[in-house]
């Protein structure tokens, strides 16, 4: 036969039990509860800040990275008034340690590819302006116009590539 105190002592240890469990359940469904609101946050955020494939600006950046590179693009202006477009991006090709002559080939070359690149049957955008720049300085700009051969891009140096 079971005392009186062996009887309590049972159904303190069971309430202990159901409290340890209910305890674990309250933590667990606060968990589920921040994790979905967690995913409905990233997911309303997405579609917030999704990029426009046919967004003329968002052609243009992805020509540029392709050429410089995909961290290469600071900064992606289109103006369709005038139907153009103004890329400032971080040149891939610039080595300081080269002699200025190559780093200015390299430089017009990756400007104009990436200029040709996103004009390529790009009919929103009639002209482009690439930025190509090392840490905060500009090196190089880069104009092109639809139907403009390769050589006839103009290009002008900036800072220590300007012809002095």
């Amino acid at each position: 036969m079971m005392s009186r105190a062996g009887s309590s002592r049972q159904k303190r240890r069971t309430r202990g039990l159901h409290g340890t469990t209910l305890g674990l359940l309250a933590a667990g469904l606060g968990v589920v509860v921040v994790v979905a609101m967690v995913v409905v946050y990233d997911h309303a955020w997405v579609a917030r800040n999704r990029a426009d494939p046919n967004d003329p600006s968002v052609r243009v950046g992805g020509a540029i990275r392709s050429i410089s590179g995909s961290e290469a693009v600071r900064r992606v202006r289109y103006d369709p008034a005038t139907r153009t477009a103004r890329v400032e991006a971080t040149s891939k090709y610039y080595d300081a340690t080269k002699p200025l002559k190559e780093n200015q080939e390299y430089l017009a070359t990756e400007g104009r590819l990436g200029a040709q690149l996103a004009l390529y049957e790009n009919r929103a955008v009639d002209s482009v302006t690439v930025l190509l720049y090392h840490d905060r300085d500009l090196l190089a700009t880069v104009t092109a116009g639809q139907g403009q051969v390769f050589a006839q891009m103009k290009v002008e140096y900036s800072g220590r590539l300007a012809e002095r």
